[in-house]
This record gives structure tokens, C-alpha cells and sequence, in this order.
């Protein structure tokens, strides 16, 4: 475990060498980087799993600038001190840091870039385990694993938290201001390319509800914790959807909620199992679409039992 899988003469040997190569190598030993098995990772499956939950992969743009352009001493006061461990991992960071490249025209370069980021990852990973604050959750690339395990946990009322969830995904579906249609859900029937015109279909918040499917007595064990809940969708002509929510669209909901835009990778993978809620909902027969150009003022077209069409301004709540 401190070692690896080098003898007492390979480790003499590895610090008598002085190429950045070797002093990446012994920064690989240290606690905050060897859990993942280094830079170079491990064949190990548990840390393999553990790979995917690397700080030092996520984003805070305010502690990372300062982490870019000052000396890696620079947080030292949001770090726990321990009077009786060396400064060896300070000392070969310093000479990290001095070694990055400066000018503009380098730090474009492939290579510089992958040093940068390898710099930056590993003061993120010693900031998070040892930070004095509570902004260690905000280092997370899941933020919002708290509220999640309260739910699969049942610390949380599951009713709270529908409304939440479709105004995500209306959110999603283009509509700034969600609020205007009373929580209702919203999905966009077809996009166009340079369409100025867009459709939607309504959903009434109160077919929605969530369930929890547990083992039995099995869950007093972390391992057999709910992995998912299940946001569904019950109408009075007894259609029905069902969406498994794990953490990982969870968390995409709630980014979403907040602005985020996802990438065309988020939209081939997670982003696909709520496309195919969205198109068992859109399934249903309708009589009614939603209309609007700017996303803020909205019309109704209904067709009625005989087949005549009315168009209507819908008011505030729909």
C-alpha cells in the first residue's frame, strides 16, 4: 500500500532521480492521489469505481483560478495543519508549479494544457480531504447526493419533491419561466430546424407521483440501498410512464433546474432515458397543444367534439 510494487532499492532509486517524470511518480504515492491508484490509474475494481468520483476531475472555476495562477501554499489556511508531517508534498508541488508553463502561446499547447489540469487536480484532491470548511460538498461532482440519499432513504417527502422535477424537465424543454404553467409539465412536441414557432403538450402535475421500491429489510445495509426512485405518471385514460431516477439523472434534473445546458455526450447517454419518458407521454392522445415564440407568452389550440379548432391566449397558470 505505500509502495506499490517497488522494492526498498526501487524506491531509493525513484528519489535519486530528479526528471519530472520521477517527481510525478512520487506525488502518485501521496494519500490525496494514490486512493486512485495515480495518474495512471489502477486495475483494481473498487478503485476503478472510485475513479468516477474524482474531485480532481470536477469544476469550481473561483478555487481553481486561484489554484492556476497562485503558489500551491496559497489556501494553506483552508487546510488542516499537522504539526508533525513533513512539507516533502509541498516541496515537489512548489516545483511542479514553477515548471508550468507561463506564456500564453505554450499553455494553448496539448501537452501544457494536460500538465495544468494534472497540477490542478491534485491541489484539488488535497484541498477536499483536507479543507476546514464545509465547501468540500461543493467539490463533489455529485452536489446534490445529500438530498438524493434522503430520498432513497425516505428522510424526504417524496410529494415536495414532483414539483421540483417537472419544473426541471420543463426547463429542459426550453421554457425559462416554468412557473407561468401553474407546475404543469410541458413537452415539446417536435423541434424545427429555424422554426419560429414552438408546441407544446400539457401534463397535469397531479398524475405525477413518485415511488420507492425497496428489499424488503435488507436496506438497514449500505449495499442494498435503493440505487433509484421512479417519478410516474398515471392519466384518467389509464396511460402511463414511468422514469427511473438514479443519481446520476438526478443530478442532471438538478442542473438543469438551475440553467444547465447538456452536452451532446449527457444527451446520448443519461440524457436518453428521459427521452424516452418524454415519448411515452407524448404517446397519449391529445386534444390541446401549447404555442409560444418567446417562451413567455403562451396560446392554446384545442380542437373540440366535432372537430372545430379555437386558439386562445392563455393566461398566467394556463
Amino acid at each position: 500500500m505505500l509502495a506499490g510494487t517497488r522494492d526498498c532499492d526501487g524506491v531509493h532509486e525513484l528519489y535519486r532521480q530528479s526528471s519530472p517524470e520521477a517527481r510525478q511518480q512520487i506525488l502518485d504515492g501521496f494519500y490525496f492521489n494514490s486512493w486512485m491508484g495515480g495518474m495512471e490509474g489502477s486495475g483494481d475494481r473498487l478503485i476503478s469505481l472510485m475513479q468516477e468520483i474524482d474531485v480532481g476531475e470536477t469544476s469550481n472555476p473561483s478555487l481553481d483560478r486561484s489554484f492556476a495562477f497562485l503558489e500551491p501554499g496559497a489556501k494553506e489556511m483552508g487546510r488542516f495543519s499537522f504539526s508533525e508531517r513533513g512539507s516533502n508534498d509541498d516541496k515537489l508541488l512548489q516545483k511542479t508549479f514553477e515548471e508550468l508553463p507561463r506564456d500564453y502561446r505554450r499553455r494553448i499547447e496539448g501537452n501544457s494544457q494536460k500538465a495544468y489540469k494534472q497540477y490542478i487536480a491534485m491541489l484539488r484532491r488535497r484541498q477536499y480531504f483536507e479543507r476546514r470548511d464545509s465547501e468540500w460538498q461543493q467539490m463533489l461532482p455529485y452536489r446534490h447526493f445529500e438530498t438524493f440519499f434522503k430520498l432513497v432513504t425516505r428522510q424526504e417527502d417524496f410529494a415536495k419533491e414532483v414539483q421540483p422535477l417537472l419544473r426541471a424537465i420543463n426547463r429542459g424543454e426550453g421554457l425559462r419561466n416554468p412557473s407561468r404553467l401553474a407546475n404543469k409539465l410541458a413537452l415539446r412536441v417536435r423541434q424545427v430546424n429555424n422554426g419560429t414557432i414552438r408546441s407544446y403538450r400539457i401534463f397535469d402535475s397531479h398524475s405525477f407521483s413518485i415511488e420507492l421500491r425497496e428489499a424488503g429489510g435488507m436496506t438497514r445495509f449500505m449495499e442494498f440501498l435503493p440505487q433509484a426512485f421512479y417519478l410516474q405518471y398515471h392519466s384518467l385514460m389509464s396511460h402511463s410512464a414511468e422514469l427511473s431516477i438514479n443519481l446520476d439523472i438526478y443530478e442532471m434534473l438538478k442542473r438543469l433546474d438551475t440553467g444547465y445546458r447538456p452536452s451532446i455526450e449527457e444527451q446520448q447517454g443519461l440524457y436518453r432515458s428521459l427521452a424516452v419518458f418524454k415519448n411515452i407521454l407524448a404517446s397519449a392522445p391529445y386534444q390541446e397543444v401549447l404555442l409560444t415564440e418567446t417562451g413567455q407568452d403562451f396560446y392554446n389550440i384545442s380542437r373540440d367534439e366535432v372537430g372545430n379548432l379555437s386558439l386562445t391566449q392563455a393566461q398566467e397558470g394556463i
